[in-house]
């Protein structure tokens, strides 16, 4: 399934190759999504037990906190079932995703596209770059991977999990080529 997903107009460029990702950023998104499906499951399951533990209490007028365990148990195994659902259907997606992602240097515009579901192709003039950073967070170190931030008057834009010294090359060649084409005032 993976190698017939394709980008289609208007998100591919005629005779523009885009630079992709390293593949490992597949499995650092594999891990930042596990991370989120645990913080919604433990956030459902804090809920759960609050109302079912508020209505247990409303029906029964008693605070029997033994009998309350036994009527919890298939109703809050329900509620932990939705994002387990979720995380194997997007763990495929995870890698399908890696194909639509990619950046190019152009002779006078960036390139940056990405999504899946919600596709977008930003095409972003050297002319308008104001800053360029660099960053990498522990996760992201640990894979040996780096975020590009342009900056501009339109807002941020990323060229997120490449290697560092793409990255560094990166923000040399897009500070170099901002340089440039910046008019004087």
């Amino acid at each position: 399934m993976v190698d017939s997903v394709r980008p289609e107009p208007p998100f591919t460029l005629s005779g523009v190759v885009m630079t992709r990702h390293p593949e490992r950023t597949v499995r650092l998104s594999r891990i930042a999504t596990a991370l989120g499906v645990l913080g919604i499951t433990a956030l459902l399951g804090a809920l759960a037990v609050m109302v079912t533990s508020t209505a247990y209490v409303a029906v029964t007028k008693t605070k029997d906190w033994h009998a309350m365990l036994n009527w919890w148990d298939t109703r809050l195994a329900l509620i932990a079932v939705l994002p387990v659902a979720f995380y194997a259907w997007r763990w495929n997606r995870i890698k399908v995703a890696w194909r639509f992602r990619g950046y190019h240097l152009g002779d006078e515009e960036l390139y940056v596209r990405t999504g899946l579901l919600n596709r977008s192709l930003t095409v972003l003039a050297y002319a308008r770059i104001q800053e360029v950073t660099v960053s990498s967070g522990p996760i992201q170190r640990h894979y040996r991977l780096a975020t590009v931030t342009i900056s501009s008057a339109a807002g941020h834009d990323a060229i997120e999990n490449v290697d560092p010294q793409t990255a560094q090359d990166l923000r040399d060649q897009l500070t170099a080529r901002a340089r440039a084409w910046r008019v004087p005032v």
